[in-house]
């Protein structure tokens, strides 16, 4: 009987073990708790969207790390990260350490509580230390592979035989692109500027709602959201809901909008324009020339890397191709002391001219981009 005894101890003590060393399993799967991070958006390019995280918690076993799909410190920029260049890796941190930054930050922290079973928790689990070690989703994307989709694809693979009910989605999902990404970009300005100077015909589609997901729309997705058996029975997918850190600095887009920046630049050049006819004066007028054929070359060879390249938003056309690409410089280059040179710019105005008409034509199309193609409009006419 003491044998017996003695043996049954040993099980129980072995399923319950609590591994001290980071890289090591912990057995007692039945004590994890596993929840989804929410944080609010920050100042960073990347963090502008806000962020999104799992955490895998047993206060029993004294283990409580955050699973993140996060950019490589250092080694993020502007550009990198619009040319879907950006390398990301899931990475294991200390809750407490990973709440520390965004506390010094002053950003808000929610999290929400899932309602998985053992073997769901010991998957998901699993599956995110495998992610942490090798190199799957390793670039990062504003679509496919960014934290919100990465984290939710995660939780799916861990269900088996049950699937997620979403029971319907929040009315932003139901937005053409275009308008879905304005909505996401409201609260900076900038960043709304960039997004569409890069989706291209992706405005005027639908996206899957996987790849409309954000920080910002991912609670009310979990919260609305159900796990169905075989037998089509229902659970709710998030159990609890709590506050972790509070929100403190809430971020303040910047006054200086795009529309109000090139709206100054368009009445400049127009000024300046007229300035040089009335009295002859040319230098700030051939400066703002050099400006726009650099910004129209460079911003040209931009976006077709963009869009036919990087695969940011996936391959497709962009319109701004059509007043920014390195066709004008190369025909300047080629035939600017021909009799007949002046005639491209009379060529290009209209061209200029009609694509600003055609803006309620795509969804991509908006005022702060238009304002630069009024500029370079002004500009080409006073050459005709």
């Amino acid at each position: 009987m003491n044998s017996r005894l003695l043996l049954l101890l040993s099980i129980i003590l072995f399923s319950c073990l609590t591994v001290k060393a980071e890289n090591e399993d912990t057995v007692c799967v039945n004590q994890l708790a596993v929840s989804v991070l929410v944080m609010s958006p920050g100042e960073a390019v990347y963090s502008q969207f806000g962020h999104v995280a799992m955490r895998i918690e047993s206060p029993e076993q004294h283990y409580d790390y955050c699973f993140s799909f996060e950019e490589v410190p250092g080694l993020t920029g502007m550009l990198e990260f619009f040319l879907g260049k950006t390398d990301a890796h899931m990475n294991a941190v200390p809750t407490a350490k990973f709440l520390e930054t965004y506390k010094q930050e002053g950003r808000q922290v929610k999290q929400y509580t899932l309602s998985l079973n053992s073997r769901q928790r010991q998957e998901l689990w699993q599956q995110l230390k495998d992610d942490c070690v090798n190199d799957e989703w390793r670039k990062f994307n504003l679509l496919q592979n960014n934290c919100s989709s990465v984290s939710l694809r995660a939780i799916e693979n861990a269900l088996g035989d049950e699937k997620i009910d979403f029971n319907g989605w929040p009315e932003q999902f139901k937005m053409i692109n275009g308008d879905g990404v304005r909505y996401l970009s409201r609260l900076s300005p900038w960043l709304e500027f960039w997004n569409m100077t890069f989706l291209g015909t992706e405005s005027d589609t639908y996206w899957e709602h996987e790849q409309q997901m954000s920080p910002e729309l991912m609670p009310d997705v979990l919260k609305m959201a159900s796990l169905v058996s075989d037998d089509n029975t229902k659970r709710p997918l998030v159990i609890g809901e709590k506050e972790l850190l509070p929100l403190v600095n809430e971020y303040e887009p910047s006054p200086l909008t795009p529309a109000r920046v090139f709206a100054f630049f368009l009445i400049f050049t127009i000024i300046t324009t007229f300035a040089q006819f009335k009295w002859g004066l040319n230098v700030v007028p051939r400066a703002i020339d050099v400006l726009l054929m650099s910004v129209v070359t460079l911003g040209g060879l931009l976006l077709i890397h963009t869009s036919f390249v990087s695969g940011l938003f996936g391959v497709h056309w962009n319109w701004y191709l059509i007043p920014f690409n390195p066709l004008p410089f190369v025909i300047w280059m080629l035939c600017r002391k021909q009799q007949w040179f002046n005639k491209v710019y009379l060529l290009y105005t209209v061209v200029l001219v009609l694509f600003i008409l055609a803006t309620p034509l795509s969804h991509q199309l908006d005022l702060p981009h238009q304002l630069i193609t009024a500029t370079l409009a002004v500009r080409c006419m006073s050459k005709c």
